[in-house]
C-alpha cells in the first residue's frame, strides 16, 4: 500500500508543480484589463475626462483627440457595474475630473454580470468582484478554475510566440488583443483600436447573427432593474463630486442599424430619458449618425482608428460648447 501511494505521489507531484507554474504565469501575465486599471491609477491626477463603456466605447472613443486630458477605461464586454466600480474606486484620486462619458448602447442596460468568463478575467486584471460570481476557486488556481484550460494554453502560447516574434521591437503590445489590432501599436490613455475594415462582415448574414445575439440577451435578461440602479448610484456619486456625467452612444453602420429591433431602441430611449430628467443630464446619441462611411468601421458595429478619431473630434467640439450651446440631439 505504501508503495502504491508512493507511485501515485511520484506521478502527481510533477503535475502539481506544472499547475503551480502555469498559475504563476497566468497571474503575472499582462492584460488589457490590467493595463487600463493601472493606467487609470497612474494618470488619475491628470484626468479631466473619463470614458466608460463596453467594446463600442473601447474602440470608438480616442482620448487623444479631446482638448482636455482624457482616459478611456471602457473594455470589451464590460458592464455598467464594472464601469461604476472602476470609477468610484478611483474617484477620490481623480481631482481634476470634470466629465464622465457613459456609453449607452443597444444592449448596455441588460447585463450587470459580464457574460461568459469575463467576470473572472477582469478580476485578474483589476481586482473587482461581482456579487454573482464566486472567486474562491479562481483564487486557488487560474489554470484550473479561472480560465478554461484551452484558453490558458492559448494565452501562454501567444505570449511566448509574441515575445519571440517581437524581440527586436522596442515596443509591442504584451497582452492578448483581438484580430484587427497591430501588435506593434501602443496603448495611450487607455486607448487602442482596430486598423482597417473587415469588408466581408458588411452583409445581412453578419448583421442578423450579431443582432440576434443581442436580442436574445435582451429578451432573456432579468438584470435591467439592477443595471438601472447601478447607473443611478454612479451618476449620484459623480454629481456629488461636481462631476458632470453625459450619456453617449457610438455610431454603428447605417445598413446594420436598419435591422435593429425598433421596440428595443424605443424602450432604451425611454429609460435614458427618465434617467436624464431625474439627474438633469444629457444623452448624446450618435448610434444612427449616417455621416460615417464603411471606411470608418472595422465591422458594422465597431469603429476603427479612423472612425474613432472622427467621432471623438465630434464629441470634443460639442463638449467645448457645453453647456452654453448644446446641439439638438441632446435631451
Amino acid at each position: 500500500m505504501k508503495l502504491f501511494f508512493k507511485k501515485i505521489l511520484i506521478f502527481v507531484f510533477p503535475l502539481f508543480i506544472i499547475v503551480i507554474m502555469i498559475d504563476l504565469y497566468l497571474v503575472n501575465m499582462n492584460s488589457l484589463y490590467k493595463e487600463k486599471a493601472e493606467g487609470l491609477k497612474k494618470e488619475a491626477h491628470e484626468i479631466e475626462i473619463l470614458i466608460l463603456g463596453n467594446s463600442y466605447a473601447t474602440y470608438g472613443v480616442d482620448p487623444n483627440y479631446f482638448t482636455d486630458y482624457a482616459f478611456n477605461i471602457a473594455n470589451v464586454g464590460q458592464s455598467i457595474y464594472f464601469d461604476k466600480e472602476l470609477t468610484l474606486q478611483n474617484l477620490d484620486s481623480l481631482e481634476k475630473l470634470e466629465y464622465v462619458f457613459i456609453s449607452l448602447d443597444y444592449h448596455s442596460l441588460y447585463f450587470s454580470s459580464q457574460r461568459g468568463e469575463r467576470n473572472i478575467w477582469s478580476y485578474y486584471g483589476n481586482g473587482i468582484k461581482h456579487d454573482s460570481t464566486s472567486y474562491y476557486k479562481a483564487d486557488i488556481s487560474p489554470f484550473l478554475f479561472g480560465y478554461d484550460p484551452k484558453v490558458s494554453f492559448s494565452l501562454i502560447k501567444k505570449d511566448i510566440l509574441n515575445k519571440w516574434k517581437f524581440r527586436n521591437h522596442a515596443q509591442y503590445l504584451d497582452f492578448d488583443v483581438e484580430v484587427g489590432k497591430i501588435k506593434t501599436d501602443t496603448l495611450v490613455k487607455g486607448f487602442i483600436s482596430f486598423s482597417g475594415t473587415e469588408t466581408n462582415d458588411f452583409n445581412s448574414i453578419w448583421y442578423d447573427s450579431r443582432i440576434n445575439g443581442f436580442d436574445n440577451l435582451i429578451n432573456t435578461s432579468t438584470e435591467k432593474k439592477l443595471v438601472l440602479n447601478e447607473l443611478n448610484q454612479l451618476i449620484t456619486a459623480l454629481q456629488e463630486k461636481d462631476v458632470t456625467p453625459i450619456f453617449f452612444s457610438t455610431p454603428t453602420f447605417k445598413d446594420y442599424n436598419t435591422n435593429l429591433d425598433t421596440s428595443i431602441i424605443n424602450n432604451n430611449r425611454v429609460d435614458a430619458e427618465i434617467l436624464c430628467k431625474k439627474h438633469d443630464m444629457k444623452f448624446w446619441d450618435y448610434a444612427t449618425d449616417n455621416n460615417f462611411s464603411q471606411n470608418d468601421f472595422f465591422n458594422p458595429d465597431h469603429l476603427n482608428k479612423q472612425g474613432a478619431r472622427k467621432f471623438t473630434q465630434i464629441l470634443n467640439e460639442r463638449l467645448l460648447k457645453y453647456p452654453l450651446v448644446d446641439l439638438k440631439l441632446a435631451y
